[in-house]
C-alpha cells in the first residue's frame, strides 16, 4: 500500500553503511522501515518480518583434480587419463557444490511505544527511550564443499591417479593432530593409493608404503571425494529511532558481524587468494595430511561491531 504523496522507493530504505554495514548483515543490503510507512503519515504497532530457506542440491561434472580446493598433481587437463577412461570417468561432485543450505533472516520491530501494544501511552522522554526498537538478523548454515583426493605419487607417466578408500572410517572433523595443527581428516589409514607400474605394466609394491598393487585402468585409482569443513555465520544489528518532528528523526544504529565469534574454515591444501597451502597437507602419507592453513572469510573472520548515527529529513 502506497500514498499518494510517496515515491514508490519510499518503502525500502538502502542502509548501506561504511564498511559493509547493512540492515541485514552480510544480506542484501536492505532494511524495510519498521517506524512507520517512510518515517511519516503511517503508522502499524507491529511489523516482523521472516525469511527462511532452505534447499538441498547435487551439482555434478568432470572433477577437475587442479581444483584449488583438491590438491591434484599429475593430471591431463583436470582428468587423469581422458584418452583412456574419458572425461566421463571422472565424473564426481562439482567442486561448489554445496548439498545443503539454510538461511534465516529477519527483523522485528519491538512493540513499545506510543501507538504500539506495550507503553502505548508513553510520551515524551519516556517514549523516547522505550520506543522506537527494532533488531533485524541474518544466519547461514550450509554444508562444506567436496574435496577430491588424488594420489600422492602418480603411478605411470602421463596420467593422474585418485586415492582408493580402505574401508576404515574417515574421522572427519575439526581436531588438533599430532602436531597440535588444526586438522580435518582424523584417519590417513582410510586412505591408500594403488602402485606405481613397473617395466611391462606390473605393480611396484616397493613404489609407495602400503600401496594395492592393481593393474590396467584400475592402477589410476578412482574418484574419492569427502566432504570439507561447513560454514557457519550470524549475524545481528539494533536499530533505534529517534523522532523529532514529523519530517525529521534520528536514527543510532549497531551492528554485530559473526556475533559468535564462530571461525569458518578453508579446505586443507587450500591454496589461492593470497593464501599459501600447508606443505603436503592433501597427501594421506604425510604427517601435515589435514591441517588446515586459513579461514575462509577475512583473516580468522573476529567479532566486529560498529556503531553509526544517521539523521532523516
Amino acid at each position: 500500500m502506497r500514498l499518494d504523496n510517496e515515491r514508490p522507493s519510499d518503502n525500502i530504505e538502502d542502509q548501506r553503511g561504511a564498511g559493509g554495514g547493512m540492515g541485514f548483515p552480510g544480506g542484501g543490503g536492505y532494511r524495510i522501515p519498521m517506524g512507520g510507512y517512510g518515517g511519516r503519515g503511517m503508522s502499524l504497532s507491529t511489523i516482523l518480518i521472516l525469511i527462511v530457506i532452505y534447499f538441498v542440491a547435487k551439482a555434478v561434472f568432470g572433477v577437475d583434480l587442479l581444483d584449488m580446493l583438491n590438491g591434484g598433481s599429475g593430471n591431463v587437463n583436470g582428468y587423469r587419463a581422458p584418452l583412456i577412461l574419458g572425461i566421463q570417468g571422472d565424473y564426481g561432485l562439482a567442486p561448489f557444490d554445496i548439498r545443503n543450505v539454510f538461511h534465516f533472516s529477519g527483523g522485528y520491530e519491538l512493540p513499545f511505544g506510543r501507538g504500539k501494544k506495550y507503553m502505548s501511552g508513553a510520551s515524551g522522554f519516556m517514549n523516547q527511550v522505550v520506543g522506537g526498537w527494532s533488531i533485524n538478523w541474518s544466519a547461514t548454515f550450509q554444508g562444506g564443499q567436496p574435496i577430491a583426493l588424488s594420489c600422492p605419487s602418480q603411478t605411470a607417466a602421463g596420467v593422474a591417479c585418485g586415492v582408493l578408500y580402505t574401508g576404515q572410517p574417515l574421522k572427519l572433523g575439526l581436531h588438533n593432530d599430532a602436531n597440535g595443527k588444526l586438522s580435518w581428516y582424523g584417519n590417513p589409514g582410510a586412505f591408500v593409493q594403488p602402485c606405481a607400474l613397473g617395466a611391462g605394466g606390473v605393480p611396484d609394491p616397493a613404489s609407495v608404503a602400503g600401496c594395492l598393487p592393481l593393474t590396467g585402468v584400475d592402477a589410476l585409482g578412482g574418484v574419492t571425494q569427502v566432504p570439507g569443513p561447513g560454514f557457519k555465520r550470524v549475524d545481528l544489528s539494533f536499530f533505534k529511532d529517534f523522532p523529532i518532528k514529523e519530517r525529521f528523526r534520528l536514527q543510532f544504529r549497531t551492528e554485530i558481524f559473526n556475533i559468535a565469534n564462530h571461525p569458518n574454515f578453508n579446505a586443507p591444501n587450500f591454496g589461492g587468494n593470497g593464501v599459501v597451502a600447508i606443505s603436503n597437507s592433501g597427501k594421506y602419507n604425510s604427517n601435515t595430511f589435514g591441517e588446515i592453513g586459513s579461514t575462509r572469510d577475512a583473516p580468522y573472520d573476529p567479532r566486529q561491531i560498529q556503531f553509526a548515527l544517521k539523521f532523516y529529513y
